[in-house]
């Protein structure tokens, strides 16, 4: 058995040993079951508040379950994250965090903190006055010393 093989092997055992561990803490791990458990109760937790916002409010001792299972959860670090999944991207011609001020869209204010930018139109553009456009070249013209 050479060196790499047994440097493979060595890992292998080390992380079935690493996912023991994690699945015996209830921390889980990658492979480590009921990893999808706080999903589950986030997503009954969801259903239970939205039958409450349009008025059909569910079961008190459904909503009880739920809670007390996701504090479990929360209380032995099982919820790695609070984070929206579904949060809306930026509306059209919104300034997103970055793209205002300098470097960014001329014209409007930088981002405030939050990344709420202000409503409202943008600042009146001040009016850009050019120069009369030179004359035209003597051929062009009838009294040119070349013209036809």
């Amino acid at each position: 058995m050479g060196f790499l093989d047994k440097a493979k092997a060595a890992a292998s055992d080390l992380a079935a040993k690493a996912d023991t561990a994690l699945a015996s803490s209830g921390l889980g791990g990658p492979g480590a079951s009921g990893g999808g458990d706080g999903e589950k109760y986030f997503r009954d937790l969801g259903v239970l508040a939205y039958l409450e916002a349009t008025g059909r409010p569910g079961a008190a001792e459904d909503r009880l379950r739920v809670m007390t299972s996701l504090q479990g959860l929360e209380a032995r670090g099982s919820i790695r994250s609070f984070a929206l999944h579904t949060a809306p991207p930026p509306a059209p011609g919104m300034a997103g965090p970055g793209m205002a001020g300098p470097g960014g869209l001329p014209g409007y204010p930088p981002p405030t903190p939050g990344g709420v930018a202000p409503q409202g139109p943008p600042p009146a553009a001040t009016p850009v006055t050019l120069p009369p456009p030179p004359p035209p070249p003597s051929w062009m013209t009838k009294d040119g010393a070349s013209g036809g």
